[in-house]
């Protein structure tokens, strides 16, 4: 059964404006590095735009790329999601091997066609998938990746069969489902405060409010704060009596299950913490007036270079990095590099090599070809498409 909200505008003047969105993942990464916040959250979106310089092209880019664990882990969440919304229309048991071998299958087509997706990749990051492992590292879909991937999909699997709140809770019947939603949000004070939580329900059995969270990952000091966020969204928006709320991490991966009961003490801290980085943030919107060439230089940095070899801005951030990979940039897109203009000087080369015999593909031949109607325009047109030749190689 799926249950409606209230109507919520507390912190919200007349004309439903907020002063800043908030959400754990933006603070996560503010306090991890200012300047990656920034270029995530505020530069990289306008090198969206072909006027723009290339390092804000790139970055916009770098912002939609992800990596093979983030990967593995939205696919086993919106599986799991679909998996749930199947079983309340036709309360039928899950079959743990047919989750797996729909994971295997997505998972694994996202890497191979990233592999060979650099250039559809920087024409429209949007609509295709990049991975860290294949941007930096050029990682291919070998033989123990690819067990890497089976090996996660089936344990984190395994674990969502076996967990808690499966068996005990929803193949009880006696839940009532909130409408799925990915992203959630309630007001704090004037803040926008954003969430993504993965099953709200309310158990009629014995009053009870629940908040799960399906976790592929690996604990986290974050988690607390994170479930704490959860009832104060279920408070907000359905009324629920925190007496009455448990939040819980499903751990799939460790098949382990934490759960907590909230109290009005947690969520005073949670409120403090989220209206201290609130401020933060407001104070960080204010300097983002910098011009887009100076961006690199006008915010602090993360000192833990362990951080930066994670990061996606790398290639940008890093002084050793950059020039190479907006190099790579022009060059994928088709402005620089390797497609400039063959020298003349290197086609009589080459026409003297395949006289003397250098054997070549026929497509070389049809370019070294001299014809005595060739006029300027016919001549720079072979040039173009000779460069263009070359720069597969």
């Amino acid at each position: 059964m799926l249950l409606q909200r209230k109507p919520y505008q507390e912190g919200v003047d007349k004309m439903g404006r907020y002063s800043v969105l908030w959400s754990l993942t933006k603070h996560k990464m503010m306090m991890e590095c200012e300047t990656k916040y920034v270029l995530n959250y505020y530069f990289a979106k306008r090198g969206e735009y072909e006027t723009k310089p290339p390092l804000l092209q790139l970055a916009w880019r770098l912002k939609n790329m992800t990596n093979v664990y983030l990967l593995i882990g939205n696919q086993i969440h919106q599986e799991i999601e679909s998996e749930i919304r199947t079983l309340f229309e036709t309360g039928e048991f899950l079959n743990a091997s047919k989750i797996k071998k729909a994971l295997y299958k997505n998972i694994e087509g996202i890497y191979k066609k990233a592999e060979r997706g650099f250039e559809r990749w920087y024409k429209d990051p949007t609509a295709n998938s990049m991975l860290f492992e294949i941007y930096y590292d050029s990682s291919r879909l070998k033989e123990e990746v690819k067990q890497f991937i089976r090996r996660k999909v089936d344990t984190c699997v395994d674990g969502f069969i076996n967990s808690f709140t499966l068996n005990e809770k929803i193949y009880s019947g006696k839940l009532k489902i909130m409408e799925s939603e990915k992203y959630r949000s309630f007001m704090l004070d004037g803040i926008k405060v954003n969430l993504s939580a993965d099953l709200i329900y309310f158990d009629t059995d014995c009053n009870e409010w629940g908040i799960v969270d399906w976790k592929s990952g690996k604990e986290s000091a974050f988690d607390p704060i994170q479930l704490s966020i959860y009832g104060m969204y279920a408070e907000s928006t359905y009324g629920a009596n925190i007496n009455d709320l448990i939040v819980t991490n499903e751990y799939l991966e460790d098949g382990k299950n934490k759960s907590y009961k909230v109290d009005s003490s947690g969520f005073k801290e949670v409120k403090t913490l989220i209206k201290q980085s609130a401020d933060r943030i407001m104070k960080l919107e204010e300097n983002i007036s910098v011009s887009e060439e100076d961006v690199m230089d006008a915010f602090p940095k993360a000192q833990n270079q362990k951080v930066c070899e994670r990061c996606n801005f790398k290639a940008i951030c890093l002084e050793n990095y950059r020039d190479k990979h907006i190099n790579h940039f022009l060059e994928g897109v088709g402005k620089n590099g390797r497609n400039k203009e063959v020298e003349m000087v290197e086609i009589e080369l080459m026409r003297e090599l395949v006289s003397n015999g250098m054997p070549v593909d026929h497509e070389v031949e049809v370019f070294l070809e001299e014809s005595p109607y060739e006029t300027e325009e016919s001549h720079t047109y072979k040039v173009e498409r000779f460069s263009e030749y070359l720069s597969r190689f």
